[in-house]
Protein backbone atom coordinates (compact mmCIF):
# COMPACT_ATOMS: atom_id res chain seq x y z
CA UNK A 1 0.00 0.00 0.00
CA UNK A 2 1.50 3.25 -1.10
CA UNK A 3 1.03 5.65 1.83
CA UNK A 4 1.51 9.64 1.94
CA UNK A 5 1.82 11.52 5.47
CA UNK A 6 0.20 15.36 4.69
CA UNK A 7 0.43 18.44 6.83
CA UNK A 8 -0.37 21.56 5.97
CA UNK A 9 0.20 25.57 7.54
CA UNK A 10 -2.39 28.66 6.71
CA UNK A 11 -1.34 32.10 5.93
CA UNK A 12 -3.73 33.87 8.52
CA UNK A 13 -4.63 32.51 11.91
CA UNK A 14 -8.74 32.29 12.78
CA UNK A 15 -8.71 35.61 15.03
CA UNK A 16 -7.98 37.25 11.85
CA UNK A 17 -10.55 35.59 10.00
CA UNK A 18 -14.27 36.36 9.79
CA UNK A 19 -16.03 34.20 11.55
CA UNK A 20 -12.95 32.43 12.51
CA UNK A 21 -12.44 28.36 12.61
CA UNK A 22 -16.18 27.93 11.44
CA UNK A 23 -14.46 30.22 7.84
CA UNK A 24 -11.36 27.85 7.02
CA UNK A 25 -11.49 28.78 3.30
CA UNK A 26 -10.35 32.10 4.09
CA UNK A 27 -7.50 30.68 6.14
CA UNK A 28 -5.05 30.28 3.44
CA UNK A 29 -2.80 27.89 2.09
CA UNK A 30 0.91 28.53 3.39
CA UNK A 31 3.25 25.65 3.19
CA UNK A 32 1.56 21.89 2.12
CA UNK A 33 4.42 19.32 3.15
CA UNK A 34 4.08 15.77 1.81
CA UNK A 35 6.02 12.79 3.45
CA UNK A 36 6.39 9.49 1.55
CA UNK A 37 8.01 6.72 3.74
CA UNK A 38 11.05 5.57 3.17
CA UNK A 39 12.58 2.70 5.49
CA UNK A 40 11.24 1.71 8.66
CA UNK A 41 10.25 4.91 10.14
CA UNK A 42 12.08 7.73 7.56
CA UNK A 43 9.79 10.04 5.41
CA UNK A 44 10.78 11.82 1.99
CA UNK A 45 9.62 15.16 1.60
CA UNK A 46 7.86 16.85 -1.14
CA UNK A 47 6.48 20.56 -0.49
CA UNK A 48 4.40 23.24 -1.97
CA UNK A 49 3.60 27.34 -0.97
CA UNK A 50 1.68 29.41 -3.36
CA UNK A 51 4.60 31.73 -2.05
CA UNK A 52 7.75 29.69 -3.40
CA UNK A 53 7.36 31.95 -6.51
CA UNK A 54 7.90 35.55 -5.12
CA UNK A 55 11.68 36.83 -5.53
CA UNK A 56 13.73 36.03 -2.51
CA UNK A 57 11.78 33.32 -1.53
CA UNK A 58 14.70 30.79 -0.17
CA UNK A 59 15.44 27.33 -1.77
CA UNK A 60 14.83 25.12 1.22
CA UNK A 61 14.03 21.82 -0.11
CA UNK A 62 12.43 20.46 -3.22
CA UNK A 63 9.06 22.43 -4.13
CA UNK A 64 6.49 20.90 -6.22
CA UNK A 65 4.05 22.67 -8.61
CA UNK A 66 0.58 22.50 -8.56
CA UNK A 67 0.54 19.23 -10.93
CA UNK A 68 2.58 17.67 -9.31
CA UNK A 69 1.09 17.65 -5.85
CA UNK A 70 -1.86 16.75 -7.29
CA UNK A 71 -0.79 13.41 -9.21
CA UNK A 72 1.51 12.66 -6.04
CA UNK A 73 -1.41 12.66 -3.88
CA UNK A 74 -3.91 11.18 -6.62
CA UNK A 75 -1.07 8.19 -6.67
CA UNK A 76 -1.36 6.87 -3.29
CA UNK A 77 -3.58 4.36 -1.71
CA UNK A 78 -4.37 6.54 1.52
CA UNK A 79 -3.40 9.51 2.93
CA UNK A 80 -2.44 10.14 6.74
CA UNK A 81 -2.77 13.34 8.86
CA UNK A 82 -3.76 14.39 11.87
CA UNK A 83 -6.80 16.67 11.84
CA UNK A 84 -6.90 16.24 8.14
CA UNK A 85 -10.52 15.88 7.49
CA UNK A 86 -11.77 19.30 9.12
CA UNK A 87 -8.29 21.24 8.56
CA UNK A 88 -5.84 20.25 6.18
CA UNK A 89 -8.08 18.58 3.20
CA UNK A 90 -10.42 21.80 3.42
CA UNK A 91 -7.30 24.17 3.51
CA UNK A 92 -6.19 22.22 0.66
CA UNK A 93 -9.71 22.38 -1.49
CA UNK A 94 -9.35 26.62 -0.90
CA UNK A 95 -6.44 26.59 -2.48
CA UNK A 96 -7.67 24.79 -5.80
CA UNK A 97 -6.56 21.88 -5.38
CA UNK A 98 -9.30 18.64 -6.16
CA UNK A 99 -9.33 16.36 -2.92
CA UNK A 100 -12.56 14.59 -3.89
CA UNK A 101 -10.64 11.50 -4.10
CA UNK A 102 -8.47 12.28 -1.11
CA UNK A 103 -11.14 12.54 1.10
CA UNK A 104 -11.95 8.98 0.51
CA UNK A 105 -8.53 7.60 1.45
CA UNK A 106 -8.13 9.89 4.14
CA UNK A 107 -7.18 8.00 7.67
CA UNK A 108 -7.15 10.95 9.94
CA UNK A 109 -5.83 10.02 13.25
CA UNK A 110 -7.44 12.80 15.00
CA UNK A 111 -10.87 11.32 14.20
CA UNK A 112 -10.04 7.86 14.37
CA UNK A 113 -9.38 9.00 18.39
CA UNK A 114 -12.46 10.66 18.50
CA UNK A 115 -14.69 8.11 17.38
CA UNK A 116 -13.55 5.53 20.27
CA UNK A 117 -12.59 7.92 22.56
CA UNK A 118 -15.69 10.05 22.51
CA UNK A 119 -13.75 13.77 22.52
CA UNK A 120 -10.64 14.77 20.62
CA UNK A 121 -7.14 15.33 21.74
CA UNK A 122 -3.89 17.28 20.87
CA UNK A 123 -1.05 15.60 18.72
CA UNK A 124 1.23 16.61 21.61
CA UNK A 125 -0.51 14.73 24.32
CA UNK A 126 -0.58 11.41 21.90
CA UNK A 127 3.17 11.97 21.01
CA UNK A 128 4.24 12.81 24.27
CA UNK A 129 3.41 9.41 26.00
CA UNK A 130 3.67 7.16 22.51
CA UNK A 131 6.94 8.55 21.29
CA UNK A 132 8.49 10.60 24.09
CA UNK A 133 8.54 13.43 21.63
CA UNK A 134 6.64 16.55 21.74
CA UNK A 135 6.18 19.00 19.28
CA UNK A 136 8.26 22.13 17.99
CA UNK A 137 5.61 24.87 19.08
CA UNK A 138 2.58 24.59 21.45
CA UNK A 139 0.34 26.18 18.89
CA UNK A 140 0.30 26.45 14.94
CA UNK A 141 -0.67 30.02 15.86
CA UNK A 142 3.00 30.73 16.24
CA UNK A 143 4.07 28.92 12.79
CA UNK A 144 1.19 31.40 11.32
CA UNK A 145 3.24 34.34 13.04
CA UNK A 146 6.87 33.36 11.73
CA UNK A 147 5.53 32.56 8.10
CA UNK A 148 4.32 36.07 8.12
CA UNK A 149 7.09 37.62 9.76
CA UNK A 150 9.33 35.99 7.08
CA UNK A 151 7.38 37.00 4.11
CA UNK A 152 7.15 40.81 5.38
CA UNK A 153 11.29 40.59 6.30
CA UNK A 154 11.82 39.17 2.38
CA UNK A 155 10.56 42.40 1.24
CA UNK A 156 14.13 44.15 2.73
CA UNK A 157 14.87 46.87 5.15
CA UNK A 158 12.83 50.34 3.53
CA UNK A 159 13.16 52.86 6.39
CA UNK A 160 14.81 55.66 4.12
CA UNK A 161 15.83 57.47 7.80
CA UNK A 162 17.60 54.46 9.14
CA UNK A 163 21.50 55.21 9.88
CA UNK A 164 22.26 51.44 8.52
CA UNK A 165 23.64 50.72 5.08
CA UNK A 166 20.57 49.09 3.02
CA UNK A 167 22.65 46.93 0.94
CA UNK A 168 23.33 45.12 3.91
CA UNK A 169 20.26 45.52 5.72
CA UNK A 170 18.53 44.13 3.07
CA UNK A 171 20.90 41.22 3.38
CA UNK A 172 20.00 41.03 7.38
CA UNK A 173 17.09 40.43 6.77
CA UNK A 174 16.63 38.10 4.17
CA UNK A 175 18.79 35.48 6.22
CA UNK A 176 16.49 36.49 9.04
CA UNK A 177 13.51 35.50 6.80
CA UNK A 178 15.35 32.13 5.38
CA UNK A 179 15.57 31.30 9.34
CA UNK A 180 11.50 31.82 10.03
CA UNK A 181 10.73 29.80 6.95
CA UNK A 182 12.87 27.04 7.47
CA UNK A 183 11.37 26.77 11.14
CA UNK A 184 7.88 27.05 10.10
CA UNK A 185 9.30 24.13 7.99
CA UNK A 186 10.91 22.28 10.54
CA UNK A 187 7.82 22.72 12.75
CA UNK A 188 5.75 20.94 10.24
CA UNK A 189 7.85 18.17 9.05
CA UNK A 190 8.22 17.27 12.95
CA UNK A 191 4.20 17.29 12.93
CA UNK A 192 4.88 14.46 10.44
CA UNK A 193 6.91 12.14 11.87
CA UNK A 194 4.95 12.38 14.95
CA UNK A 195 1.77 11.50 12.85
CA UNK A 196 4.14 8.43 11.21
CA UNK A 197 4.66 7.44 14.37
CA UNK A 198 1.69 7.52 16.01
CA UNK A 199 0.24 5.82 12.56
CA UNK A 200 2.66 3.05 13.55
CA UNK A 201 2.30 2.55 16.91
CA UNK A 202 -1.73 2.04 16.00
CA UNK A 203 -0.46 -0.98 13.32
CA UNK A 204 1.61 -2.08 15.62
CA UNK A 205 -0.38 -2.36 19.09
CA UNK A 206 -3.81 -1.66 18.03
CA UNK A 207 -4.23 1.36 20.98
CA UNK A 208 -3.33 4.89 21.98
CA UNK A 209 -2.63 5.89 25.32
CA UNK A 210 -3.12 9.27 26.61
CA UNK A 211 -3.05 12.20 29.49
CA UNK A 212 -7.19 12.23 30.80
CA UNK A 213 -6.94 15.99 32.30
CA UNK A 214 -10.21 15.10 33.87
CA UNK A 215 -9.13 12.23 36.23
CA UNK A 216 -5.58 13.02 35.64
CA UNK A 217 -5.23 9.20 34.70
CA UNK A 218 -3.46 7.23 31.52
CA UNK A 219 -6.23 5.82 29.65
CA UNK A 220 -5.76 3.64 26.80
CA UNK A 221 -8.41 3.34 23.45
CA UNK A 222 -8.20 0.28 21.29
CA UNK A 223 -7.85 1.40 17.35
CA UNK A 224 -7.42 -0.33 14.30
CA UNK A 225 -6.24 1.11 10.88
Amino acid sequence: MKIAVIDTETARWSDEVDQGWRNLEDFGLALLVIGLPNGPTGLDFYMFSPYAEIPCFPCVGDFLNQTEVQNRLDGVDRIVSFNGDHFDLRILESAKFDTASWQTKSCDLLQLFTRVAGHRISLNNLSKIQLNRSKLFESGQQAVEYWRAGLELLRGWSDDHSNFDQEHSDLCCRRSAKYLLETVITYCKQDMHLTYGLYQHIQQHQSLSFWDRNSQDLKTVKMVI
